[in-house]
């Protein structure tokens, strides 16, 4: 009973845990300025989610799912959408795009972040918690009254302040970023966020680096230099930056970056135009703007302070110089570093990427801003955090850094894209990527199907399309938790070849040799039944021992039926007993089948005992067909001279026989042995001489299928 409890308990405890997590909410939803109730929505890890199908009926779509593949499908008209569960893209009318988060599944329902949904229909989103509204508004409608009734309002400084310039704008329905502002003294450092006009802003503190980000809403950033140095009291630099939301609208992020072993607390408020930012200092310092840190002495002890700086930078690497090599499409930036030197690297917004260096040292001689634009990086700057750090910013949008770690050097690659499939020499495929080493592929050769393995995006270009319905049957992306997978489904006409290089990984595609349908072959044991053909004899023991030819025939050619068989070919034959079968109703069977090739096997007499070896027999027909009687003729007598190792005795035109002149196809009559001679007669005695001449005259076939066409 006790477990019983328990156990009950725990369950419970576990159920509300995950009601908690993944709580149904009170919110309202507000489209338009309408209240819909017909949408479900949750809160989830402090998102706000709306039931996928409940929207999009609401948006007047036909909405199923599939649970095999796991994928919602929403059409209206000529427009279908496909959302997949734990995914974060979606296809819209076939075109693959992203979304910012995944797709859930809770309780049989989907979920989707509210803010994907105002992207897919380009609704401008506003969320209210403490009210619990969520405002979904059509871009059009959207007019802001106060941009006009605040954009006369002029900015005011104080004395104190070390200004950024004083921006004038003249259009009244954008809000701009005017001018930034900041002082350090009372142990406080203050920032000032002046706009054109009243704006609205988020604020959110990010770790790893230390950082408070400022987001002015719908506020344009016109202002020149992006960062301001400041390293004082842990304070260590201002940045701000022009980006977009993913529905497309403007907003100004102004990011504090400090030091969070000597910054606790902020606070942050607005009035009229202007955010500010005030931050406590945990050091009493002199009350100057833009002073220089390096004259104080914060110890008290000046000797000894020195003594340890001097200390602290013998131990640190001077980094003299910084190298960036430009390509199309990526950028490596490459410095000399020694193993004691700890790096880490991380993006700080959508605009810059900071690259730490501990235990390092910039050599800032030169100066400490340098241009660099060639299209994916912008600028960067060098600074000496302390006296045993170091860091570099680098302005760049790129979609993709990776930091790389050598003996005594330090790699960062920049590029819009991880790598790019694309066609290559009208036929073929090219993979391009600065990280060419990290991408795998694997070509199953049975089912003709090619697997690039990555562990980032690989993008498709859309030219791979064009080899799409001809070499290619199929390609398709799949990216899951580990990386990315591109399946390449080759036509089954054609077969791939793959060469990898430090460079690139080209796909070459080549057209499979045509199979040729197999052959339909007509075999005609020559004689039997009452008919014995030549009668040879030989003495053994001192008795005389006759063979009758037809049987021979018969064992040579039902070992030649069983290799064209096992080679894929339908053979039929004249006879495969001893009986009797009329010369024409031979070449009738032959002709009423539609034979390809008709082969009459027989053995050799003469009266010269000493006469042997193989002879093969035809009369020219001219049919016009895939090869004619005097070529297919050679092609047989060749093969068995050469492969078994008989005497030549040439091709012979014999117009006059029946099975020659009154077949409809190519036709030979191969005259294997002469059983008058005593070494041919112990060869057609032997198995394994009738077998080689089986496998001979099957090998000429197979010549003859892959090198003459029908």
């Amino acid at each position: 009973m006790k477990k019983t409890k328990i156990s009950f308990v725990v369950f419970l405890i576990s159920m509300l845990l995950l009601v908690s997590a993944f709580a149904a909410t009170s919110y309202k939803l507000f489209v338009d300025s309408k209240q819909v109730d017909s949408v479900r929505i949750l809160e989830y890890n402090k998102s706000i989610y709306f039931a996928l199908s409940d929207f999009f009926r609401y948006k007047g779509y036909a909405v199923s799912y599939d649970s095999k593949s796991k994928k919602v499908s929403a059409r209206k008209s000529k427009d279908t959408y496909e959302f997949y569960i734990e995914r974060t893209y979606y296809y819209y009318n076939k075109t693959r795009k992203t979304l910012s988060g995944k797709v859930l599944l809770k309780n049989g329902k989907s979920y989707i972040l509210a803010k994907d949904i105002s992207s897919i229909f380009g609704y401008y989103y506003q969320e209210d918690r403490a009210r619990k509204i969520v405002k979904l508004t059509a871009k059009k409608a959207v007019v802001s009254s106060s941009q006009k009734s605040s954009s006369n309002k002029k900015n005011s400084s104080s004395k104190i302040l070390t200004s950024r310039g004083d921006l004038q704008r003249a259009v009244s329905q954008s809000i701009y970023l005017s001018d930034l502002k900041y002082s350090i003294e009372n142990n406080k450092f203050t920032l000032l966020i002046i706009t054109s006009a009243s704006a609205t802003y988020k604020d959110y503190v990010l770790s790893n680096p230390d950082r408070i980000v400022v987001d002015i809403l719908n506020t344009i950033d016109n202002l020149q230099n992006n960062t301001i140095q400041i390293g004082k009291s842990g304070i260590l630099r201002i940045r701000h930056a022009l980006n977009k939301t993913s529905t497309g609208e403007p907003f100004a992020r102004v990011v504090i970056d400090y030091d969070a072993t000597l910054v606790k607390n902020y606070k942050i408020s607005k009035a009229d135009n202007q955010i500010k930012v005030e931050i406590d200092l945990p050091e009493v310092i002199e009350n100057k703007t833009n002073i220089d840190s390096s004259n104080i002495n914060l110890s008290g002890n000046n000797q000894e302070s020195q003594q340890n700086n001097y200390e602290a930078k013998s131990s640190v690497y001077m980094v003299q110089k910084i190298n960036i090599t430009s390509a199309d499409s990526f950028s490596v930036v490459q410095m000399d570093i020694v193993p004691t030197v700890v790096s880490d690297i991380y993006r700080a917004d959508e605009s810059f990427v900071v690259l730490n260096l501990k235990g390092a040292q910039f050599n800032l001689d030169n100066g400490s801003l340098f241009q660099v634009n060639d299209g994916i990086i912008d600028y960067y700057v060098l600074s000496n955090i302390d006296s045993n750090n170091a860091q570099v910013v680098f302005s760049t949008k790129a979609n993709v850094f990776v930091m790389n770690r050598f003996d005594s050097k330090l790699e960062v690659v920049f590029a819009n894209q991880y790598a790019n499939i694309k066609l290559y020499n009208t036929n073929g495929l090219v993979i391009s990527s600065p990280f060419v080493y990290d991408i795998n592929y694997t070509y199953d050769t049975a089912n003709n199907i090619i697997r690039i393995v990555s562990k980032n995006p690989v993008a498709i270009s859309d030219d791979v399309y064009n080899l799409k319905g001809t070499i290619i049957s199929s390609v398709y992306s799949v990216y899951q938790d580990d990386g990315c997978t591109v399946t390449i489904a080759v036509n089954p006409d054609y077969v791939a070849s793959i060469n990898k290089s430090e460079k690139n990984i080209i796909i070459g595609f080549s057209q499979k040799p045509k199979q040729q349908k197999k052959l339909k072959i007509f075999i005609d044991p020559g004689h039997g039944g009452s008919d014995p053909g030549a009668i040879y004899t030989k003495i053994v023991n001192g008795k005389k021992i006759t063979y009758n030819e037809k049987d021979f025939n018969l064992d040579i050619s039902l070992r030649l039926r069983d290799k064209l068989k096992s080679l894929g070919y339908d053979v039929y034959m004249s006879r495969e007993t001893d009986k009797f079968v009329d010369l024409y109703d031979r070449t009738k069977m032959a002709n009423s089948l539609n034979a390809d090739l008709f082969i009459s096997i027989h053995n050799n007499a003469i009266n010269n005992p000493q006469t042997r070896g193989t002879m093969v027999l035809y009369k020219e027909k001219n049919l016009n067909g895939f090869i004619s009687d005097k070529q297919f003729a050679q092609v047989v007598l060749d093969y068995i001279v050469k492969n078994v190792g008989t005497q030549n005795k040439g091709i012979v035109e014999r117009p006059n026989l029946v099975v020659l002149k009154t077949s409809n196809m190519p036709a030979v009559l191969v005259e294997v042995a002469f059983g008058t001679n005593q070494d041919d007669l112990n060869l057609l005695l032997s198995d394994s001489f009738k077998d080689a001449v089986a496998k001979a005259i099957a090998d000429a076939v197979e010549l003859i299928r892959t090198n003459y066409r029908r």
